[in-house]
């Protein structure tokens, strides 16, 4: 019988499960909200054991820091401990790493450095970790670590060097600690290097076939990284002197890790270096963004989605795979290509990303993505409200150059888009991350009656632009766009002469046109829409009124933009002031009336009352039966409006396998492809970590082997291995498969015409019973098999 509850708490499910301790989501009734309860049963009950640790978790419970979990109590019911902690949503640091694999130096450096100040808190109070691990470290909903585990932590001042059992985890322990049960603030700093190793590669730093094996490694051998790893020296020194197997050679204390951290972060220029100027104002001003935890990931993914931009081959997949990393990404973009304003593109609900590059263009999601990633950064901060005024006008702005670029036959209207809205990324990061400096240049304009410009120079030491362009060319916008961010000499402005020069003036134009919007009151528009258009009457040449008609249409989008991203226009100003524009009186709203709950109404009437299934997917999670069965349908019906139109059929079988991505959880699928040449089966592309790599190595002969590959192809039959370890199975699995991928578990979807092998679909999941698959599910898989055999049927 399931444990239903454990003290006064009530038991919901099981969350996860060690050797000696298993972790529940629970219910407390008394103060009604969701902890997560975990009992820890030893095989040999100790009364004096459990009052010490129970005296422990009392002085753990005292800490205080946004990167620990707190402890809210400890209790012993049948001899068994339980500690009570805050639930966080989210998954572990070992899942997510499952799932995603090495993390770039920057976003390694920024997660570490949040870990370490978590750590260094717990040794100030006198407390050390002893069982630091990536499964110890929770990733809220926001991406945000917080440390938790301190249950076999011991007080500094009551350490015994000559304790008895080992205690914690073996693949992380220090060699002092294994040696002579030496335990210290060293020891923390040792394997808080192993998870830097981790986040680095994406695989586990200390391996072994058995606990003795690893530690033996541990005491004997330096921690060296693999020769295919390549990382820049200096947070490779940074992460040998954490590890090194001598305690005094590694840091002494976190503080002196952090520091090293941030001087890879910022490194001091070398002598001689130029110092003065512009560059040297901005650079100082990119380290103080950079100290934000959030900047260096809102960059990183800023700048790998435009680093795929300027790639000619694979762009669809590699967008698709870099925004599928993110499901609170996939799940916003999607809801916003189903929008109305989208589907006037054609095709149907759209249920991939990768079918939305088909549909919208490359150009169209790359801009959705940046847009919705750049809102998402703008969140929990004293002066959201004037964030989000920010943002809606920069939004605003951008749709406005794209539409009035189509009304003026504009060539690449989605540059348009990017242009317009990142034309003021200055003053949008200015007030984010110096929100002080921020109301100083305002206070300023005020004052002294100077432009924002002129002010922002005084305060800054250069001007909103400036920043802007440079921050621009960091996150790798080409310079067509960075270009476009350049104001505009005052008077009229004469007709462009190249498509660059088209494109900043229709930024320019939009954003001028969404200041007067934004300040000008009903008696003021007719006038100060004159003055625009004496301004820019030689060079965007668009009637009144076609200009008031594309401004309706484009407060329309921004209305439903915001609906879809949970922002309440009326609690901005500038949102009130675009319901004015339109002669809409002011909303009523109920006290207490949150984003949420009003963009949920509205989003459910845009889409007829339909979420998509990615609306309930948390990213490495399987989805549950419901959710998957409503992803495939979805996918299926995708792929069914595809293969009526004209279409790639890499395109086809893109949508196929990131349907199948999706819907089952896996951790990647690979599509493989006859060569009829070499009469064998050769990996293509997929969805998944290294995807791109593994499927190169993908490759083995058809002619006949006894193994289960061969016997897939041969009889043309759906195979799924749930163990490849089995000894039953084992002989069975081919030695090239083994040394490509340590999946422990797989299924294979062969595609053949008149019994002859054309391709084969690939999916897998790490440990051994991972992959279960349901009738529903599995009919459903099998029809987006058969869709790819009719595309490939059809393009022979």
């Amino acid at each position: 019988m399931a444990l239903q509850k454990i003290g006064r708490f009530e038991i919901r499910r099981e969350l996860g499960r060690g050797a000696q301790s298993v972790v529940y989501l629970a219910y407390d009734p008394q103060l009604e909200r969701e902890i997560a309860i975990k009992t820890l049963h030893f095989s040999r009950p100790d009364a004096a054991q459990n009052a010490a640790l129970l005296a422990e978790a009392r002085t753990v419970s005292q800490l205080r820091h946004a990167n620990i979990v707190p402890i809210f109590e400890a209790g012993e019911e049948d001899g068994d401990l339980y500690l009570v902690f805050q639930y966080v949503p989210g998954k572990n640091l070992a899942q997510y790493l499952k799932d995603a694999g090495a993390l770039s130096p920057v976003k390694a450096v920024t997660l570490m450095r949040s870990i370490l100040e978590a750590v260094a808190c717990a040794h100030e109070q006198g407390i050390i970790h002893r069982d630091l691990k990536p499964s110890n470290i929770l990733l809220d909903e926001d991406g945000i670590p917080q440390v938790m585990d301190f249950g076999i932590a011991a007080r500094i001042e009551d350490l015994d060097s000559k304790q008895g059992d080992f205690t914690g985890t073996p693949a992380y322990m220090a060699p002092e600690y294994i040696e002579s049960r030496t335990v210290g603030v060293r020891g923390d700093i040792f394997a808080a290097g192993l998870v830097l190793y981790e986040l680095l590669t994406g695989r586990r730093a200390i391996q072994g076939s058995d606990p003795f094996q690893v530690m033996r490694r541990i005491t004997q051998e330096d921690l060296r990284l693999p020769s295919e790893v390549s990382l820049d020296e200096r947070i490779v020194d940074v992460l040998y002197k954490a590890t090194a197997r001598n305690p005094l050679n590694r840091y002494e204390s976190v503080a002196q890790f952090l520091q090293a951290l941030d001087s890879y972060l910022d490194p001091v220029e070398e002598e001689g270096a130029a110092t003065g100027g512009k560059q040297s104002t901005l650079d100082f001003l990119l380290r103080r963004m950079r100290h934000k935890s959030d900047f260096p990931a809102l960059s990183e993914s800023v700048s790998a989605i435009n680093k795929i931009a300027t790639s000619e081959t694979e762009s669809i997949a590699r967008l698709s795979m870099t925004i599928l990393k993110d499901f609170a990404l996939t799940n916003k973009i999607l809801r916003l290509v189903n929008s109305a304003y989208y589907r006037q593109a054609g095709g149907g609900n759209i249920s991939t990303v990768s079918r939305a590059v088909i549909v919208l263009g490359f150009d169209a999601v790359r801009n959705i993505a940046i847009t919705v990633l750049l809102f998402e950064h703008l969140q929990n901060k004293s002066n959201a409200a004037q964030l989000k005024d920010e943002f809606l006008r920069a939004n605003l702005a951008g749709i406005l150059a794209k539409d009035i670029g189509t009304l003026t036959s504009t060539r690449d209207v989605e540059q348009a888009f990017i242009c317009a809205m990142f034309h003021n990324l200055g003053r949008l990061l200015c007030q984010y991350y110096f929100p002080e400096e921020s109301e100083e240049v305002k206070k300023l304009m005020g004052q002294k009656e100077i432009g924002e410009e002129a002010a922002s120079l005084q305060v800054l030491g250069m001007s909103y632009e400036e920043l802007g362009i440079g921050v621009a060319r960091t996150w790798g916008f080409p310079p067509l766009i960075v270009n476009s961010m350049r104001k505009l000499p005052g008077g009229n402005v004469r007709l462009p002469s190249t498509p660059e020069d088209k494109l900043r003036v229709l930024a320019a134009y939009a954003n001028e046109l969404c200041l007067i919007i934004a300040q000008a009151g009903p008696d003021e528009r007719a006038r100060e829409l004159k003055k625009l258009a004496a301004r820019f009457g030689d060079s965007v040449k668009v009637e009144e009124r076609d200009l008031r008609s594309t401004i309706e249409k484009s407060i329309e989008q921004v209305k439903e933009f915001a609906s879809i991203i949970r922002l309440n226009l009326q609690q901005t100003a500038f949102g009130r002031q675009l319901r004015e524009w339109m002669g809409e009186k002011p909303a009523a709203s109920a006290a207490g009336e949150d984003d949420s709950s009003m963009a949920g109404t509205i989003l459910s009437e845009q889409l007829g009352g339909e979420l998509l299934p990615a609306a309930v997917v948390g990213e490495g999670q399987a989805p549950d039966s419901a959710t998957a069965q409503a992803i495939l349908t979805a996918g299926i019906q995708d792929i069914s409006n595809t293969l009526v139109e004209e279409y790639k059929l890499n395109d086809i079988l893109r949508i196929i396998l990131e349907t199948m991505y999706r819907a089952m959880g896996f951790k990647r699928v690979i599509l493989c492809i006859k060569d009829a040449r070499h009469n064998t089966m050769q990996g293509r592309f997929g969805f998944g970590p290294d995807t791109t790599e593994i499927a190169r190595q993908f490759r083995f002969p058809l002619s006949f082997s006894p193994d289960i590959f061969h016997a897939a192809i041969s009889k043309g039959v759906d195979i799924l291995i749930s163990d490849t370890n089995d000894p039953k199975i084992k002989p069975r699995i081919p030695d090239w498969f083994r040394k490509v991928l340590t999946s422990e578990t797989f299924v294979l979807f062969p595609l053949t015409i008149k019994g002859n092998p054309v391709a084969m679909i690939y999916a897998d999941k790490d440990g051994a019973g991972d992959i279960v698959i349901p009738e529903k599910e599995l009919s459903l898989l099998r029809t987006l098999r058969n869709q790819a055999l009719l595309a490939i049927k059809q393009s022979i």
